[in-house]
């Protein structure tokens, strides 16, 4: 059973979330590069990520892998009930509950759901956590985040927005950002990226 905060403690958590990543990760020189997802397929993020969904939220820490297609994600804490590993390969989706036990399919989606509270666009999320967005229809015109320095985009119903930037080798990458749509939010505070060279 996934362990719910009513608004209240959502709004707590948050804050402590993003409290402790107040490290001076700011937007990158010019000259460092958005990666094009073409060219960067292996990569590793690990951070800690936040869902608040109908006046109900969690958070919880996790690894995000991506191999080409093939996207693993991990998730630890009272937000994936212990331990949650999921993969996804193009559109199959395997998720796996702290026992090991699998589920596949439409079962697979609805458990996720269940467990986080919400349906999260996890396609486009991987090219959201790179700072892009998916391929496809954009909405038109920048997102301006409150701290007016980087912009985000309107794509598949969700407003994206990025309250960070990092330097990562030869690339700008996310630090934070948070994605909205309707009264669901997710907050993801990323503290740790193994990238390929440029």
């Amino acid at each position: 059973m996934v362990a719910r905060a009513p608004a209240l403690i959502w709004v707590l958590a948050t804050a402590a979330l993003l409290a402790g990543c107040a490290t001076s990760r700011t937007a990158g020189p010019a000259g460092v590069r958005a990666p094009d997802p073409d060219q960067f397929t292996q990569w590793t993020a690990r951070g800690r990520i936040a869902v608040a969904a109908r006046g109900e939220g969690g958070s919880g820490s996790f690894v995000w892998q991506q191999r080409s297609e093939r996207t693993e994600l991990a998730v630890r804490g009272p937000l994936g009930a212990g331990g949650l590993q999921l993969t996804m390969d193009g559109a199959v989706l395997e998720l796996a509950d702290p026992g090991g036990n699998p589920l596949d399919g439409d079962a697979a989606r609805t458990e996720l759901e269940r467990r986080l509270g919400a349906r999260l666009p996890l396609a486009e999320m991987r090219y959201w956590l790179l700072g892009i967005p998916a391929p496809g229809d954009v909405a038109d015109g920048p997102v301006q985040p409150a701290t007016g320095s980087v912009p985000g985009f309107v794509q598949a119903g969700w407003v994206v927005s990025y309250d960070a930037l990092g330097e990562q080798g030869a690339w700008t990458l996310p630090a934070r950002l948070t994605a909205t749509s309707g009264s669901t939010r997710v907050r993801i505070v990323i503290d740790d990226w193994t990238v390929p060279p440029p």
